[in-house]
């Protein structure tokens, strides 16, 4: 059975104005419990920020989180795939990147998110399965 990423992606639909402060965006994501937030340009995906944006680029330096802007930190572009790609091929293209966060996209439209906990999460409930299978086989 193949998974593809609309199997195991996360509805998330929620994205932010570059020129959010990144204490707003704090402030959402903890409220979210999501370690990042999508920016959007002309209502597109455009960037993102994850924790590790704020603590690089804001709280290592000592900057105020009130004044630095989303757009300022943001990486860009956010890698994306499609509903209909192979989990194996999207496990692939993260490890690779070296990101662990991945955005879904339908007619160039956020659908979804993709995090690496995601895809540990299906690593595990493959191998539940495939346990169950080696001890049929076992009782034999």
């Amino acid at each position: 059975m193949v998974l593809y990423a609309k199997d195991i992606m996360k509805d998330y639909k929620l994205m932010l104005n570059g020129d959010t402060t990144a204490l707003e965006a704090a402030k959402i994501m903890s409220q979210d419990h999501t370690g990042f937030v999508i920016v959007q340009k002309d209502g597109n995906p455009y960037g993102i920020v994850t924790e590790w944006d704020f603590i690089n680029k804001i709280v290592a330096p000592g900057k105020d989180p009130a004044q630095v802007r989303l757009h300022e930190i943001m990486t860009t572009p956010i890698l994306s795939v499609s509903p209909k790609t192979p989990t194996d091929q999207l496990t692939v293209m993260m490890s690779k990147q070296g990101v662990r966060r991945v955005i879904v996209l339908e007619n160039n439209k956020l659908i979804g998110v993709i995090t690496s906990r995601d895809v540990l999460r299906i690593f595990k409930d493959y191998m539940d399965n495939l346990s169950d299978v080696i001890a049929r086989f076992g009782n034999f």
